[in-house]
C-alpha cells in the first residue's frame, strides 16, 4: 500500500470513529473554565486528523528554484546569470532603484480555523520553508495582507495549485496545495479576500495549506508576522 493510500485509509477510519474531516472548526480552540483551559470537542477530534498528517506527511520536496524564479521574474530578487564587467573590473550600472514603501499594515491568518500539522523549520533533515495547516477540504483561503497576485497556477513542482502574493517590493506570501485558485496573475487583492480553496494538490497527503512568508528570497517563520492565535 502506498503512503497516500495508507493515509486515505487512516483518515477514513478516523471519520468512521466519529472524527469528521469535513467538520467546521471554530477559531476559538481553547476555552477558560473554573478547572483551567479546556480544549473544545471539535479541536480534540480534528487534532486526530492533524496527527495522521504529521506522521505521514509529504517529504517536503517542493521546487525551491522554481519558486524563486517567480520572484526573479517579478524583480523581487535579482535575476540569475553572469555579470559582465567593464575594463577595470566594475560591472555596468544597472537601473536606479526607486523607493517602494514597506508594507506596515496588519497581517491575518490565511484560514478561519485549522490545526498546524507542520511548523516552519527543520523537518526530516530538510528545511520546511513554510507552515502547514490542516483544515476542511475547500475551506476558503484568505490573503494574509493586501497585495498583487504574482503567480496563480500549477507549474511549480510539489506546490500543486499555488498562489503567490506580493505585498511590497520584497515581501511575498505563498499559498500552496489548493483545490482551486480563485484569483489570476495580476489581480489586486485586499486583506481577507478569498484567493483559493483549500485542497491536497501537488506533493500532499491530506487537506492542508502550505503557507510561506518571504522577505526577498529568504523564507521566515510566518508566526513572526501573524497575530498570536490558537492555531
Amino acid at each position: 500500500m502506498t503512503r497516500r493510500a495508507f493515509v486515505a485509509a487512516a483518515l477514513a477510519a478516523l471519520a468512521l470513529a466519529g472524527c469528521k474531516t469535513g467538520e467546521r472548526l471554530t477559531r476559538e480552540l481553547l476555552r477558560s473554565t473554573p478547572q483551567g483551559r479546556k480544549l473544545l470537542p471539535q479541536f480534540d477530534r480534528y487534532a486526530k486528523v492533524a496527527h495522521v498528517l504529521r506522521r505521514y506527511h509529504d517529504d517536503g520536496v517542493l521546487d525551491e528554484n522554481a519558486a524563486l524564479d517567480i520572484l526573479r521574474e517579478a524583480g523581487v530578487i535579482p535575476r540569475r546569470g553572469p555579470r559582465i564587467t567593464r575594463a577595470g573590473g566594475r560591472p555596468p550600472a544597472g537601473p536606479k532603484p526607486f523607493p517602494v514603501p514597506k508594507y506596515q499594515g496588519g497581517w491575518r491568518w490565511p484560514l478561519e480555523a485549522g490545526v498546524v500539522s507542520s511548523e516552519f523549520g527543520a523537518r526530516w533533515g530538510k528545511n520546511h520553508h513554510g507552515m502547514d495547516i490542516a483544515a476542511d477540504m475547500k475551506a476558503p483561503i484568505y490573503a494574509a495582507a493586501p497585495g498583487k497576485v504574482l503567480y496563480s497556477g500549477d507549474q511549480v513542482s510539489g506546490y500543486g495549485n499555488l498562489v503567490v502574493l506580493r505585498h511590497d517590493a520584497k515581501t511575498t506570501t505563498f499559498y500552496g496545495h489548493n483545490a482551486l485558485n480563485k484569483v489570476k496573475t495580476g489581480d489586486a487583492v485586499s486583506a481577507g479576500q478569498v484567493v483559493a480553496l483549500l485542497g491536497s494538490t501537488g506533493r500532499s497527503t491530506g487537506p492542508h495549506i502550505h503557507f510561506e512568508y518571504r522577505e526577498a528570497d529568504k523564507p521566515l517563520n510566518p508566526r513572526t508576522r501573524l497575530p498570536k492565535s490558537g492555531f
